[in-house]
């Protein structure tokens, strides 16, 4: 009987030791995958950052660019109205003459 006893309580230390162990690796499996987790979060941010910045630089030169366009369009506009004043200055003057005449 004391035989069977001695089995049983090295039965279940055994059984004791073999679950400590899980428990163990369970704990490190965590850890690992906790790890992993956080990498790949950092990962994914560090890329998004990275893709929002190339979004942000090519907004940034399309507005530029659109910015050197409209400052042209002014220019040339403005050009324009000023060779039109040079060319029909004298006519201007008549008709702006005639006009408060008239009133």
């Amino acid at each position: 009987m004391e035989k069977v006893i001695s089995l049983l309580f090295d039965i279940e230390r055994k059984a004791n030791q073999i679950i400590e162990r899980a428990n163990i690796e369970k704990n490190q499996l965590y850890e690992e995958n906790e790890k992993a987790i956080k990498e790949m979060e950092d990962k994914i941010a560090e890329e998004n950052n990275a893709k929002i910045n190339i979004l942000l630089a090519q907004a940034e030169q399309d507005i530029e660019r659109e910015k050197q366009q409209l400052i042209a369009n002014s220019e040339k506009q403005l050009k324009e109205i000023e060779d039109n004043y040079a060319k029909n200055h004298d006519a201007l003057v008549d008709k702006v003459f005639q006009s408060i005449i008239q009133i």
